[in-house]
């Protein structure tokens, strides 16, 4: 029932916020009195629902920033010279087509972020029409969202491979804006941006350690509050563990022993306490036909409404090679480079056996955002942000870097996901640079439309992407700022 109720809620407030999405970036704050927007806790959830919706837009994560330009830029697709991506896909950044993503991905992103600071504005203060625990769920939700945006830009807009380039840390990045009006916010150095960033989600994990999602409390403790079902399925949020699985990312891209050490540490408080309090489960071989976007992985996830209208012109089963230009596929070589291992141990790796159609053609068509009913897909309009899988491979990486290196950790936390996939080859023995091969290859394996493998090689400074022939740089690895900001005097 309160599933019912919560989808009622949320459509009524999709309504509201779709239609007030303009106001809320372009009015000023002088122009919309307190007391109309956040009089109560509804205008509170409404600005929460809104940046979530924002951040489903299809300029954000809803399509440019996991499926299809940062994914496209991973060089594991076979792409058209004619395809819309293709100038992203291969790092045309001056092209219109380009240009156009650059400026409407920065825009909707600060956009978001504008709208998430009017709500932080003022949280404090009417702490008077919020329950006591509703005002910590949603300032913390808000200062993730906030903390995960920035990050997000400046991995896209900024430099990476900090951890072996000293140089860049007191170098000027992407603005870190926290406060809601129109003057210009300074660029700070990466250290500074980074400290932000981590501020950011370690105050929001202070604000959500009482949330449903933890167990500290029985399920009654929060009957009272989410009587309409707002606060249920966390996982559709940034909730606690998704913040600590945001901030496990972070420490890895400052790169250095000690913040290495730190990502390990939030990685496994996820991997435990998700074990411990039955919040994942491993999606095996027999499950995956029906739920190929492993949807009982999902730390965080989007609900992208009607997503298959946004996917239906670009994963198509069969496609004439000729004239269906968008079409997202990889070629035969693509999927030996990315699958094939030799060893000893059974390799049926379900990731390439299941995920993937082979078209009349030849070429492959994946299948996890596959939306077909019809089909038996269970998991439909969900945008995985961050998945379990990501956490031990975090571990594992972080077990052969920094101060603490230890090969046997680093093996038993590949080979469990390995083993999850059906990919039974060995990997004991292996040398540290035989293991960060293997690592490399399970994000290739893992996150295929997702976006996670580009910012992967961009962390370590990947310059040879297995199956791609372009050489890669900071010029290909750095998106420029739209011109209007270098009109303004940023530095990039």
């Amino acid at each position: 029932m309160k599933t019912i109720i919560v989808n009622i809620v949320l459509c009524a407030m999709l309504c509201t916020v779709v239609a007030c999405d303009s106001w809320l970036d372009t009015t000023p704050p002088s122009q919309v009195p307190e007391e109309d927007q956040f009089g109560d806790e509804f205008g509170f959830r409404q600005a929460l629902i809104g940046c979530y919706i924002g951040m489903a837009n299809e300029n954000l994560y809803g399509k440019q920033l996991t499926w299809y330009s940062v994914d496209m830029q991973s060089g594991q697709y076979t792409l058209h010279s004619q395809g819309q991506v293709y100038a992203m896909g291969t790092y045309q950044y001056t092209a219109q087509r380009s240009l156009t993503v650059l400026n409407t991905v920065w825009q909707r992103a600060y956009s978001v972020i504008a709208n998430a600071n009017n709500a932080l504005k003022f949280i404090d203060n009417r702490q008077d029409v919020l329950d006591p625990l509703s005002y910590r769920m949603i300032k913390g939700e808000l200062l993730a969202i906030r903390g995960m945006l920035h990050f997000d830009m400046m991995r896209l807009y900024g430099y990476g491979n900090l951890a072996n380039r000293t140089d860049k840390a007191t170098k000027p990045t992407i603005p870190y804006v926290t406060v809601y009006d129109k003057e210009m916010t300074p660029q700070l150095s990466y250290d500074e941006t980074i400290k932000l960033v981590i501020k950011d989600l370690t105050d929001a994990l202070g604000l959500l350690d009482d949330e449903p999602i933890t167990g500290k409390h029985p399920a009654d403790y929060y009957e009272a509050l989410n009587d309409d079902g707002f606060f249920s399925d966390r996982s559709f949020r940034l909730n606690y563990y998704a913040v600590k699985a945001l901030l496990a990312r972070v420490y890895m891209w400052e790169g250095s022993d000690a913040s290495i050490a730190l990502a390990r540490q939030e990685a496994l408080d996820v991997i435990r306490d998700g074990e411990r309090l039955g919040l994942y489960r491993w999606i095996t071989t027999d499950v995956v036909g029906t739920d190929p976007v492993h949807s009982t992985e999902h730390i965080a996830s989007l609900n992208i409404p009607a997503f298959t209208d946004r996917l239906k012109d670009f994963y198509l089963y069969n496609f004439l090679e000729g004239t269906e230009y968008n079409a997202i596929k990889l070629s035969e070589g693509n999927m030996i480079s990315i699958y094939e291992e030799e060893g000893d141990g059974e390799n049926a790796d379900y990731r390439r056996e299941k995920l993937f159609f082979r078209n009349a053609n030849g070429y492959y068509t994946p299948l996890k955002l596959a939306q077909d009913r019809s089909t038996g897909y269970l998991r439909l309009n969900r945008m995985p942000l961050i998945r379990l899988p990501e956490m031990y491979l975090i571990v594992a990486e972080s077990y052969l870097k920094g101060a603490s290196i230890d090969l046997n950790e680093a093996v038993s936390y590949l080979k469990t996901l390995r083993e999850y996939r059906s990919n039974y080859i060995k990997i004991d023995g292996f040398t540290r640079d035989e293991l960060l091969t293997c690592l490399m290859n399970e994000y290739r394996r893992e996150f295929l439309c997702e976006g996670v493998t580009f910012f992967y090689f961009k962390r370590i400074g990947l310059t040879d992407i297995p199956g791609s022939t372009i050489v890669m740089d900071d010029g290909r690895y750095l998106w420029p700022y739209p011109a209007i900001e270098r009109e303004m005097g940023r530095a990039q």
